[in-house]
């Protein structure tokens, strides 16, 4: 028996959840939480520092970094200046869920 949180082995056979059959865009990235989190923060604010938006979205700075070089590596944030100032892409604004909220305090 696989583990309650165990991904499937296809994503590209999943249903999306609202249940209208259309099966999952195997283009569109897969997020975790803590990326759909500083994918929204970046929409919200544009610009920021790494160590700001790691403090700003609750995460460890140290994981926060590592995700947002993963996002880089995506195209989906980009760095803004040589000082880890980041903000997001459009195709980071695409890959965001619609029903992701925006982010807030």
């Amino acid at each position: 028996m696989p583990a309650p949180d165990a991904q499937p082995a296809d994503r590209s056979a999943e249903r999306s959840e609202a249940g209208d059959g259309e099966a999952l865009d195997p283009d569109r990235p897969s997020l975790t939480r803590s990326d759909e989190r500083l994918l929204s923060y970046l929409a919200d604010v544009g610009a920021d520092y790494q160590a700001f938006v790691a403090g700003n979205t609750g995460l460890y700075d140290d994981h926060a970094e590592s995700r947002l070089t993963a996002l880089a590596d995506a195209g989906l944030v980009e760095r803004v200046s040589g000082e880890a100032v980041y903000r997001i892409t459009d195709r980071g604004r695409e890959a965001l869920r619609e029903d992701c909220p925006r982010w807030s305090d």
